[in-house]
């Protein structure tokens, strides 16, 4: 016999874990499905001969008061992972327009200079361009949420234009744009940028957490169990179940399992258009999901070093001429390539020592790249970013034990189908660009009774992992909300 749940969770990431463990927690039957071994998505930890890390370079934002506070609270589960940002965790390193990158001195904790002074510096702003940066990061700090929303149709680079700022500013947000949101600034919705601003104005960043960044998607997952749902580990589901036209349960490699609710966490496009199937949708709805516009990717390479070399646990490393607007990534995809290439480095071991053997290390180094798991210009960009670490940290050659390369391919492989062509190792799931986001952001909720979506996609808003959480907790109440329906109408 078919064994039924009040509501079925298709993909353990951070929005698919975090909204099944708050169903079960909130007294809902729930089952939580993942193909992989682990729960955590594309932020999962891994681990290999004592190194645990994740696929590419991951932190997060906020760091305080985050959605992951929130649900680990609920979950009364907050001993159970510790959400590390220790001070002067990261560093910006800003080429200017030479790429001539200056090394922050080695970290001391006593005397690291955070927030704006420290940008100020970093950024090398003059006493003459101070008034109109000041004026900007003041206005997007303080910006009122209606007026915030009026910014869903306006770019970033659009409003940026309101003000004159000077170069460095700007490269600063157009590096700001690829790394937190893997998307051109000349597209990014204001609107998501100026949220984003506010909270790690008020939260700050570089956010990681003890035992591996996806530790949080476990503890998510093992909450599930603790409040009496089920948790099934390598059951890649084959198809959503529709039966007059409404949910009814999933199909797996491990058997059918029926409910009147099931939420995908595998991504939109993947759901209608593979999980579920076009035919039980109407054809305009089809059309507007396939022509959703992902976000870029990340690819790059994982460093396991014989001894430390990096004392920090974040870097980013961007020029005037490296970050990613549009045209920019066009002239890239043809082959003319930039001189320097935004880096980012994550160290695991700097956060939590645990996660290395002792005296060693492993860096995670990521840059840009185009979502397209069949894109035949890998070893272009592996070969630049593998220029950048031989520039900025050159002893990292002598002592690197063993090297693995990361692309848009294994990113599909791992984490989400490749359901329509140029898609499916995209970064974070739907782009956040004009057009995608706010008022225009794809509702949870889709047009086949008991059928939602949670994750990047749909839901939330902010910064990667943080906005799948925050995808989870709404999604989370709307689940809630038509699960107390049925029971009362029944």
């Amino acid at each position: 016999m078919d064994e039924a749940f009040d509501a079925i969770v298709v993909g353990a990431g951070f929005g698919g874990s975090a909204c099944a463990a708050l169903l079960s927690k909130r007294g809902l039957k729930t089952l939580l499905l993942e193909k992989n071994a682990v729960a955590g998505g594309k932020a999962m930890t891994m681990s290999k001969e004592g190194f645990s890390y994740e696929f590419w370079p991951v932190v997060g934002g906020p760091s305080l008061h985050s959605q992951f506070h929130a649900v680990l609270k609920e979950l009364d589960m907050e001993d159970e992972v510790e959400l590390l940002t220790p001070p002067g965790i990261g560093a910006l390193l800003y080429g200017g327009s030479a790429g001539h990158y200056e090394m922050p001195p080695s970290r001391t904790e006593d005397q690291e200079e955070e927030g704006a002074l420290a940008l100020v510096k970093q950024l090398g702003l003059t006493a003459e361009e101070l008034p109109q940066a000041g004026r900007l990061f003041a206005d997007m700090t303080s910006m009122p949420m209606e007026e915030i929303e009026k910014l869903d149709d306006v770019t970033l680079t659009e409003f940026l234009s309101r003000y004159e700022v000077p170069q460095s500013v700007y490269s600063y947000f157009g590096m700001w744009s690829n790394i937190i949101f893997v998307v051109p600034i000349d597209l990014l919705a204001a609107s998501e940028a100026i949220r984003t601003h506010q909270d790690f104005a008020k939260g700050g960043a570089m956010r990681y957490s003890s035992g591996g960044y996806g530790r949080v998607a476990e503890v998510f997952a093992k909450a599930v169990e603790r409040y009496g749902g089920r948790v099934i580990t390598r059951a890649r589901v084959e198809r959503i179940m529709v039966e007059e036209s409404a949910a009814s349960g999933v199909v797996t490699e491990q058997g059918t399992f029926r409910a009147p609710i099931v939420i995908s966490n595998a991504g939109l496009q993947p759901t209608v258009l593979r999980l579920v199937g076009e035919q039980h949708f109407d054809k305009a709805y089809v059309s507007y999901v396939k022509g959703l516009i992902p976000s870029w990717g990340i690819m790059g390479l994982r460093y396991f070093l014989s001894r430390p070399v990096f004392d920090r646990g974040a870097y980013i490393a961007f020029a005037d001429g490296s970050y990613m607007d549009t045209e920019r990534f066009l002239k890239a995809k043809a082959g003319e390539m930039p001189e320097d290439v935004v880096t980012f480095v994550v160290v695991p071991s700097v956060y939590d020592d645990t996660l290395a053997p002792e005296g060693k290390q492993c860096a995670l180094v990521g840059t840009i790249c185009s979502p397209d798991p069949d894109a035949p210009d890998a070893e272009m960009w592996w070969g630049k970013l593998e220029e950048m670490v031989d520039k900025l940290w050159p002893e990292v050659a002598e002592c690197t034990e063993s090297k693995e390369r990361y692309s848009s391919y294994h990113v599909s492989t791992l984490t989400r189908d490749h359901v329509l062509p140029g898609q499916g190792g995209e970064c974070i799931g739907l782009a956040q660009i004009v057009g995608q986001c706010g008022s225009d952001k794809p509702s949870a909720r889709s047009p086949i009774r008991g059928l939602f979506y949670v994750g990047c996609d749909a839901g939330g808003h902010g910064c990667g992992t943080h906005q799948a959480v925050d995808s989870g907790v709404n999604v989370a109440a709307l689940v809630e909300r038509e699960h107390l329906t049925r029971a009362s109408m029944v």
